[in-house]
Order: C-alpha cells, then structure tokens, then sequence
C-alpha cells in the first residue's frame, strides 16, 4: 500500500505517528511523509529563512530513516489557512502520494496549523481523484477507496483513540526519527520548557497501557462513504 502522512510541522510525524509508519516500512509498504509547512516561525532567536533550511534538513534525514519519499510543500509557518490556493496545494500533496492510508492532525488539536492541515486534508480528498480540476500541477490521483485516520493530539488531551498501533519493537527507530529533529529540541526547552523525549515515552506509555502493550500510538478513523471501510488497514 501507499502511506502517507501529512503533517503540519516538521517533528509533528514524529511526535505522533513515526512508529506507525516504521512498522509499514518493515511491512513493505510505500511510505511518503509530507510536511505542508516550512516551521519558519518556531524559535525565539533563529531567523525564520535559516529555521526553515535547517528543519527541511532534519525532516528529510528522518524520513531517510524509513527510507520512506518526503514532500516538502513550503507554506509559511502559522499561516495555514483553509484557503482555496492551500487546498490546490493540498491536492498535488495527495496527488503525488496517491495514498492507500492518510494520516493527519486531529481536527480539535490544539494548533490552528494543525486543525487547518487536517481540514485541507479532508477537503481536497475526492478531488485528487477529479481529473478535471482547474488549477492542479498534478494528474489525478485514485479517486476514492483511502482510509483516513486522525493522529493523536500533543499529549493526549480531548482525544479519545478507537484504534490503536503497537510500536514497542520499532520505538526505538521513533526516537531516532525525533533526534533528527536538533532545532525542535532547544526551542521546545525554551518555548514550552518541554523535553520531546520524555514527551514521547509518557505519551506512547499511555496509549500502551490502554492498548495493552508497552508503547502504542493511538488513531480515530474517519468513517465516511467511500473510504474503505470493510477491512483494517493498520499494521
């Protein structure tokens, strides 16, 4: 299958759905990572063109980690907005990706990039598949037949998983994909005076313990005409 995930910052895949996809790496499986922003905004002293340089540099080396494609779709940290030049944007991403499996924000995260990246995911979604759509780069996609599921949000809060990933065996290659990530971790200690790791490991801990497991990466599904619907698709 062809699996992507579409996240709004760069650390966002890792932070909420790298143990996922290392397990459909190890599947076989195509995996495309897509970061829609250029996470220029993130830092209290780093200049936003050298920000965005340096995190499009960690976010390829992390999905080179999965050997999985990467998509870089560049607009501007904290200005995603459901717009309609964004959600031409949006289409060529899952165009390219032609995905069996989407991953995306929750639509009640807490980061306005994030509930808007998942709006766009969920607008552009048939049209990928339109071959007539003005304005597109790319040719369309599959139409329809792509499950949709909705990753955690940051730290678990006012999201309730119906689904669950055992990702203990590949924890480890999770927290390789997030060392990547060097700028996140100095501006997430003097931003939020947060330890990403230590994030990371309570987080999965406690989607593990309800799933029965020791680390565990907690999704919804969309269930919606014509996703797929009829058969479990997660690893």
């Amino acid at each position: 299958m062809n699996i992507l995930c579409v996240a709004a910052h760069p650390d966002d895949t890792e932070l909420l759905c790298a143990g996922t996809l290392a397990r459909y790496a190890k599947e076989g499986h195509n995996v495309t990572i897509a970061i829609f922003t250029d996470g220029s905004i993130g830092d209290a002293v780093v200049k936003p063109d050298v920000l965005s340089a340096t995190r499009e540099k960690e976010a390829r080396a992390a999905a080179g980690i999965l050997g999985a494609d990467f998509i870089w779709a560049g607009v501007t940290d904290e200005l995603v907005f459901p717009d309609k030049e964004q959600r031409h944007l949006m289409i060529d991403v899952l165009r390219q990706a032609d995905p069996d499996v989407i991953f995306t924000h929750s639509p009640n995260d807490y980061h306005p990039d994030h509930r808007y990246v998942s709006q766009l995911v969920f607008d552009s979604y048939f049209q990928k598949g339109l071959p007539h759509m003005p304005g597109q780069s790319l040719p369309a996609c599959r139409f329809a037949g792509a499950q949709l599921y909705y990753m955690d949000n940051i730290g678990g809060i006012g999201f309730l998983p119906t689904e669950y990933v055992d990702i203990t065996d590949v924890f480890d290659t999770k927290k390789a994909m997030l060392a990547c990530h060097k700028s996140q971790f100095v501006a997430m200690e003097d931003l939020a005076s947060i330890d990403m790791n230590w994030m990371i490991q309570m987080q999965a801990g406690f989607r593990g313990l309800a799933a029965g497991c020791r680390y565990a990466e907690g999704f919804t599904r969309l269930d919606a005409s014509q996703r797929g619907l009829t058969r479990r698709v997660l690893p």
